[in-house]
């Protein structure tokens, strides 16, 4: 009986044995409290302008500081535009007109020394982003040497701005200069330098929720949505980050761990790839990310994933259309406070209120039930298979 038990619960897919994963019954809804900004993040629902906006900011602020010298924060939106437009040279161009300007000034003066530390952080993000734009060519490496530079002359300035945005960028210029090494490895190493292991030591749970926010803000601030190298980070930082939660819950954000490792996935299906210079690639690439413990997680987490992508990008595109029609017709939000009547905001789409392993037991109890109607109903319906025969032979003997 033992053996039909166990040939019928692998012929219905019914795993044998679910011990060996750490899981916790925290949902998706639970993990997302106080960072609804990481969740869009995860899913890409965060505000990307389309090209126009930044042409049209930079014709404007171009014309403006042409009479208005001195108008320092005007210096970093020709600089932003030009970078968001892939225009490495001159946005760094702007950045010494920048310099120029400023060292009229005296350092001492609180406005001075908040645009010297928007100086050097917008000119360390130039260097790199065009860097990388070029070909990350390593034996450019000197570029990044010096954007690396301006980013830590920032830190000084204001180490906690962007919700300390510039340490991780930092970091992650640094692992760039001194890669560590991939090949071999069973899991890629991550910007953080942290173990995706059980075993290993691991970081307090504020040292992981500030990480965590800083990643995300180089994603929304920066310029690493596509960036599988941030997102595995990203991944390890979440799985860490148990900050309010129970004191005996297990992991860290788990849910949305899994939707960075998603998202790593994703962007490797697209063709991006690690920075590290022997990481391997492709399917490859994807065989060292290690995934966050689940028991089951693909069931509920996949397809919630899928959609909320969909809905991000759907969203995406709506606003940029309607903002693309409005930008045509000559009106910017800079200057036209009237830019966004008749735009309506969809809220975002709220996360499920049910966990992975609830999700994962009321299948097996699905299939389990599914698994006695077949075993009550095979003898079933053989019996009247039986039945039925018998009735046609008596029927046929009459005749």
């Amino acid at each position: 009986m033992r053996r039909t038990l166990t040939a019928l619960a692998l012929l219905l897919g019914i795993p044998l044995s679910v011990g060996a994963c750490l899981w916790d019954r925290d949902t998706p809804a639970d993990e997302a409290k106080g960072m609804p900004e990481v969740v869009a993040v995860l899913t890409g629902r965060f505000e990307r302008n389309p090209p126009r906006f930044y042409e049209m900011r930079l014709a404007r602020v171009t014309a403006q500081l042409e009479s208005h010298p001195e108008d320092l924060a005007g210096y970093d939106d020709a600089g932003v535009a030009c970078d968001r437009l892939g225009r490495g040279d001159e946005a760094i161009s702007w950045m010494e007109k920048k310099r120029a300007i400023l060292e009229k000034h005296e350092d001492s003066l609180p406005e001075v020394k908040e645009q010297r530390y928007r100086y050097h952080a917008n000119l360390g993000t130039f260097l790199v982003h065009r860097w990388v734009r070029q070909g990350a060519d390593r034996s450019k490496i000197d570029e990044v040497k010096a954007a690396r530079d301006e980013i830590a002359k920032a830190l000084e300035i204001n180490p906690n701005a962007h919700f300390g945005r510039e340490k991780y960028q930092l970091q992650a210029i640094q692992w760039i200069i001194d890669p560590p090494r991939a090949a071999g490895l069973q899991d890629l190493p991550n910007i953080l330098g942290w173990s995706m292991g059980m075993i290993q030591e691991q970081p307090n749970a504020q040292q992981a929720d500030d990480a965590v926010r800083g990643l995300a803000g180089l994603i929304v601030l920066g310029n690493a949505w596509e960036s599988v190298d941030i997102f595995h980070a990203l991944n390890a930082a979440l799985q860490n980050d148990t900050l309010g939660f129970a004191r005996n819950r297990e992991g860290g954000r788990n849910t949305l761990a899994y939707f960075a490792w998603l998202r790593c996935r994703e962007l490797i299906d697209a063709g991006k790839n690690s920075m590290l210079p022997d990481a391997p690639k492709g399917e490859a690439l994807k065989g060292t990310l290690p995934r966050p413990d689940f028991v089951e997680g693909a069931l509920l987490l996949d397809p919630i994933f899928t959609k909320l992508r969909a809905e991000a990008d759907a969203w995406h595109t709506v606003r940029n259309a309607f903002m693309t029609r409005r930008l045509n017709e000559g009106r910017h939000p800079d200057s036209d406070p009237s830019f966004w009547d008749g735009y309506t905001e969809l809220p975002a789409p709220k996360l499920p209120t049910i966990s992975a392993p609830d999700a994962f037991h009321a299948m097996l109890e699905s299939r389990k039930r599914m698994g006695l109607l077949v075993i009550i109903g095979i003898p079933g319906l053989a019996v009247g298979l039986i039945a039925g025969s018998l009735v046609v032979r008596k029927a046929k003997a009459r005749r």
